[in-house]
């Protein structure tokens, strides 16, 4: 009942608004992608999640009107529904989903700020995070601790006390009672793609890229309850980084590596980090997001864009070799957001011209 309330409230709160749209939305069939637009006008740095009900979240960015946007999809009417929830936004969101299927976003705030919006489960609390920093730019990423409160990672571009560059990885948690920080990596050019998770036991995981000259790098991060454990995972210029971890708290990232033009997957096998090259790229796309989800067989799917080509593709490993499939082509699949769920491949993104698309596909017989 607890799941009917919320989604109640948030069809609610569209209403009220009165700024709604409705899409119908069909299911794919077997094999097949079917696609359709979810705003014909915003669709740039999407994140997807589907909650316990089967519903989708959305959120994503209105470059034009510098609004952060929210889609939700209902899976009763199979409609899709939409609304602004920021006008004071530069886009770069990361959703998750509590525990009441509530969303929690953070984004990059319209003039150089960190912030944080989340449902309530009446009404959407918008507030700007109270950081020193002068500039604060790029990609964020926003997890839950056990409490439910929310840990964000961010890209520090000039600090508080000096103009000059300092372009560094850090986090900030909210305790209950105020905003904490912390320095995650120092060295220059450390966090401008970031991405975060938190496991089981509470412990906070960390994929991100030093896009640095002197630096260029994957770097993961893990807090032991101390101090941050970091690791250089590969000596490459990279970007687009995207973390997920498995029911055993093992990391999985999806990235690319822009010296060899490809999109590469790490993660942990026998207590040792493993990568392998996923598929290659005509040209990679800046600033770009890969998109990484689980099926239930706990088996890796990966969306990316090949932006030479123009073509969105997802990527699933099959008989210890990668295969990918077109998604769509047209110049669609800049910052994809994918999920794998109830027997289906949810792929979020925008297309040429900027505009939030959907796409679905039914998963085959064995969970391909």
């Amino acid at each position: 009942m607890r799941k009917i309330t919320t989604w109640h409230a948030l069809l609610h709160v569209f209403v009220r608004a009165s700024i709604f749209i409705m899409i119908s939305c069909p299911v794919a069939a077997a094999s097949q992608w079917t696609t359709e637009v979810v705003d014909e006008v915003a669709g740039k740095y999407s994140s997807l999640k589907i909650d316990t009900g089967g519903n989708a979240h959305v959120s994503y960015y209105n470059e034009d009107r510098h609004e952060l946007a929210y889609a939700f999809w209902d899976h009763v009417s199979h409609r899709w529904f939409k609304m602004t929830v920021d006008d004071k936004c530069a886009g770069f969101t990361s959703l998750v989903l509590d525990s009441h299927d509530r969303p929690h976003i953070s984004y990059s705030g319209y003039g150089n700020t960190l912030k944080y919006a989340h449902f309530t489960g009446t009404r959407w609390e918008v507030q700007r995070i109270p950081l020193r920093e002068r500039n604060i730019e790029y990609y964020t990423s926003i997890a839950l601790d056990r409490e439910e409160h929310p840990v964000i990672t961010y890209y520090e571009v000039n600090g508080a006390d000096s103009p000059d560059f300092v372009l560094h990885l850090r986090c900030v948690r909210f305790t209950g009672k105020y905003w904490e920080v912390r320095t995650i990596d120092d060295t220059i050019g450390s966090g401008k793609f970031n991405s975060i998770r938190t496991d089981t036991a509470n412990q906070v995981h960390i994929a991100y890229a030093n896009v640095h000259y002197a630096h260029f790098s994957l770097r993961y991060a893990r807090f032991n309850g101390v101090t941050w454990d970091t690791h250089v995972l590969e000596e490459a210029p990279v970007a687009s980084v995207f973390l997920i971890l498995d029911g055993n708290n093992t990391p999985h990232i999806t990235y690319t590596d822009m010296a060899t033009h490809s999109i590469k997957y790490a993660t942990v096998a026998n207590s040792k980090w493993r990568v392998e090259t996923v598929a290659s790229l005509v040209k990679e796309a800046f600033p770009d997001r890969n998109g990484i989800a689980f099926d239930q067989r706990a088996e890796p799917y990966i969306s990316y864009f090949d932006a030479g080509a123009g073509v969105l593709k997802v990527a699933r490993r099959k008989n210890n070799r990668w295969i990918s499939e077109l998604v769509e082509g047209n110049g669609s699949g800049l910052t994809s957001s994918i999920q794998v769920t109830d027997g289906a491949i949810i792929v979020v993104y925008a297309d040429a011209f900027g505009a939030l698309r959907c796409a679905r596909r039914v998963l085959d017989d064995g969970g391909n």
